[in-house]
């Protein structure tokens, strides 16, 4: 009887145990869109859905290292995997932290006003080199600082100015970029503002450009006598990485992906990871043999709920079709924000909008950004981010140039638009 007891229990545990795995699996999340990945000698870091999430370098659950209500960029592991400096945005500010890298206390290293953006850690661990313009007197580049790890008043670099860089292993030499095209969204660029990349030695201060071709060359990466970087001077004009022999000038391809780019690569000890329609793959140093890293996720995914958003500084255009409604343009989508049965004040107008989702009592048409624009200037409202400007025909009491204030949160009755 007890043996039959122990074995009943033990078929017990085993089906427990297998609807709740079941039910923890399907809780995973197989998610895509990493980004600014890095990889130390046993971990991988990465951006998703605006959070920093750490997993092992050979894949599996994800967790989670960050979660402000900003977003987090460019997480790079120091030297020995220990800790995490990355930028975020924790006190409506874009500057540099730093986090262990199992968690804890994160500890604010910049506190200038403008954006920080961390590049690397200088290989000796002992400072971090990142892109700022807070004192290039334009916001239209950004200029090098070195920052010791603890915080305080960082080293501006002998360098007029630059955008991603990275140290050589020996501390003596920068390669950088001067200018930068990572984010920007159209693709085989071929003009002026191409970047290239250079080498300043900072000890003697002399620069020189060591690609120097008409496609784009980025984020420079040291590994031994090679340079890796991403490229799209590739037959297809994807971006790729290829590896540039240091002794000999010659670069070679080194990644072949033909249908996505290859976007914003960092190295480790003995690896490269870079994201490519929106997974992650390691690129180990010595095969140049690559392999997707199978990432789970386990998450409520909050980013996905519905949400009303306050978008009264995207809306481009407005038109009003009949009296008792009216349509807005806001990032290349047509939004009518109450039924048609609900009339609008035009003194009030308290428009309910939405970003990326579709609410309840609202009719989103999506358009191109032409499509959008055309439609509405054929209409004879026009909005800018908080004025509505209205002719006689629309409103019998307005002046022809009577611009009045609109705020867009919810909508409300009013006899004044009503149809007769």
């Amino acid at each position: 009887m007890e043996v039959r007891m122990k074995k009943a229990f033990l078929w017990f545990l085993a089906i427990v145990f297998l609807l709740t795995g079941t039910t923890f699996i399907h809780a995973q999340v197989n998610a895509r869109m990493f980004r600014y990945p890095d990889v130390s000698a046993t971990h991988i870091c990465f951006v998703y859905a605006g959070d920093i999430w750490v997993v092992a370098k050979q894949g599996g659950t994800a967790f989670r290292l960050s979660s402000p209500r900003g977003e987090e960029m460019f997480p790079r592991f120091s030297p020995d995997g220990s800790k995490i400096a990355f930028s975020a945005n924790y006190d409506g500010n874009t500057d540099i932290y730093l986090i262990p890298f199992m968690g804890g206390e994160v500890s604010r290293l910049t506190h200038h006003g403008m954006q920080d953006l961390i590049l690397d850690w200088y290989p000796d661990g002992k400072g971090l080199l990142y892109a700022s313009s807070m004192a290039s007197g334009r916001q239209r580049y950004s200029q090098f600082y070195r920052l010791a790890p603890n915080g305080g008043l960082p080293d501006k670099l002998p360098v007029p100015y630059g955008e991603f860089g990275a140290v050589s292993p020996d501390g003596k030499v920068l390669a950088y970029m001067p200018i930068a095209r990572d984010f920007r969204t159209w693709k085989r660029y071929r003009g002026g503002m191409a970047p290239d990349i250079w080498l300043f030695d900072l000890a003697k201060k002399t620069a020189k450009n060591i690609t120097n071709n008409i496609a784009n060359d980025s984020q420079p990466m040291w590994y031994g006598d090679n340079l890796y970087f991403l490229s799209d001077r590739g037959p297809n004009q994807r971006h790729n990485i290829w590896a540039l022999d240091l002794k000999t000038g010659k670069a070679r391809q080194v990644t072949r992906f033909e249908d996505f780019d290859i976007h914003f690569p960092a190295i480790g000890p003995s690896d490269i990871v870079f994201e490519a329609g929106g997974k992650l793959y390691l690129l180990d140093l010595k095969t140049e043999k690559q392999t997707q890293v199978g990432i789970k996720l386990v998450t409520d995914q909050i980013t996905l709920r519905p949400k009303t958003a306050n978008v009264s500084r995207m809306v481009a255009n407005a038109w009003l079709p009949r009296r008792e409604n009216v349509l807005f343009s806001k990032r290349a989508e047509i939004s009518s924000p109450c039924p048609p049965s609900t009339a609008l004040s035009a003194t009030s107008l308290l428009a309910r909008a939405v970003q990326n989702v579709t609410l309840p009592g609202l009719l989103t048409v999506s358009l191109s950004p032409i499509g959008a624009t055309a439609l509405a200037s054929t209409s004879s409202l026009f909005v800018t981010p908080m004025t509505v400007r209205m002719s006689r025909s629309l409103h019998p009491t307005a002046r022809a140039t009577d611009t009045r204030s609109i705020g867009l949160r919810t909508a409300r009755k009013s006899p004044s638009l009503t149809r007769p």
